[in-house]
């Protein structure tokens, strides 16, 4: 390894940092146990970047063909849309990352969505967190402001779906692993495969981490958009006469207030777009999610990107609190259940919070 990079201090001094080798595989396996986003979740969906939750290492999985019965995953991690994502780490000095693992990585997720049992993964999850509960947990971890519940229901789902996404892990990547993950990634529909290759350059006591994903190619990621996105004419399909009332009058607003609506896979993210970032207000589901006809107020994206978000925050608080029910990070709209009256508050309180943010 002879890779360089150069980092720049404030006083302008240049620093070369080297490529080096991970000392051992276990120093590479805990610094993605560690630091999650090493996976490099932002690349693998950049309209609404992976993140991670672990559920554990050294995950057993149950396997018929090995004499013990009993194999081992490196991680075992869920993202926010709570698809099991199945980590296998490497370093590229160990011949058995060129084809082996990836047979090895097959067989594990092919028993992982008949074996893996919802119940154990959660009991694991509290054991990582013993000071929190699993409300708290999902939302720190994973921006996750609904009914714990209704995540693992999700979970489950993916399970019994096949969906799930295979990570392989190591400091290079070598071209038959890239081939290959090239290869299932355009085949495999639920399931995905990714390859992330993190570098190490050290250099005058400094450390840097590079993580960068390899295998997703241009056709099999356009396959996953059009296969995972929603658009208005499908949402709209997938709602009751009520809901069609409720989320055009809202659509309607976000016009009027030029706010921006990024869709996903289930619904839809409202936006105040303040100085390039997307700030998230409100989140609306149809029948196609767990939530049904549901919309979520939301507060974590104001806290994080508006200068003095939390008085924003407590406006939106005291203004919901008779139309709304009170849930993690924000309130729950249920569409259904709400009368005029509690319209017309719902979007007296939403005109002063879009003002807000956008004078802040």
């Amino acid at each position: 390894m002879n890779g360089k990079i150069f980092l720049l201090k404030n006083d302008n001094e240049l620093i070369e940092m080297e490529e080096r080798e991970y000392p051992s595989e276990l120093i590479l396996q805990e610094l993605v146990a560690d630091y999650p986003n090493l996976l490099a979740g932002h690349e693998m969906d950049e309209e609404n970047p992976r993140k991670w939750l672990l559920v554990k290492k050294e995950q057993e999985l149950y396997s018929p063909d090995e004499g013990s019965n009993v194999v081992y995953l490196d991680h075992l991690f869920l993202d926010q849309d709570g698809v099991p994502t199945l980590v296998e780490v490497k370093r590229s000095s160990d011949t058995r990352i060129r084809r082996e693992v990836v047979g090895q990585m097959v067989d594990y997720a092919s028993n992982a969505v008949v074996y893996l049992q919802v119940e154990e993964m959660i009991a694991n999850v509290n054991l990582n967190f013993p000071d929190l509960d699993m409300a708290e947990i999902l939302c720190h971890e994973l921006g996750f402001e609904g009914d714990p519940d209704e995540f693992w229901a999700k979970v489950k789902t993916n399970l019994q779906a096949g969906k799930v996404r295979m990570v392989f892990l190591a400091d290079v990547i070598p071209p038959e692993l890239r081939r290959m993950v090239e290869f299932l990634n355009e085949q495999m529909d639920p399931a995905e495969a990714f390859a992330v290759e993190v570098k190490q350059y050290v250099g005058e006591g400094l450390k840097t981490l590079v993580p960068r994903l390899i295998g997703q190619t241009a056709e099999a990621q356009k396959k996953r958009i059009i296969s995972n996105k929603l658009d208005e004419s499908i949402f709209f399909e997938n709602l009751d006469d009520k809901g069609v009332e409720f989320y055009r009058a809202l659509m309607k607003f976000a016009g009027e207030n030029q706010l921006k609506i990024i869709w996903g896979t289930k619904g839809f993210s409202l936006n105040v777009v303040l100085e390039g970032n997307n700030v998230s207000i409100l989140r609306g589901y149809c029948k196609l999610s767990a939530y049904h006809q549901t919309a979520f107020v939301t507060f974590s994206s104001i806290l994080s990107k508006v200068p003095h978000g939390d008085a924003i925050i407590e406006e939106y608080r005291n203004g919901l609190d008779d139309v709304a029910v009170k849930v993690s990070d924000g309130y729950r709209l249920d569409v259904d259940e709400m009368d005029e009256k509690q319209l017309g508050t719902f979007y007296e309180v939403l005109t002063r919070v879009v003002g807000l943010i956008k004078n802040s």
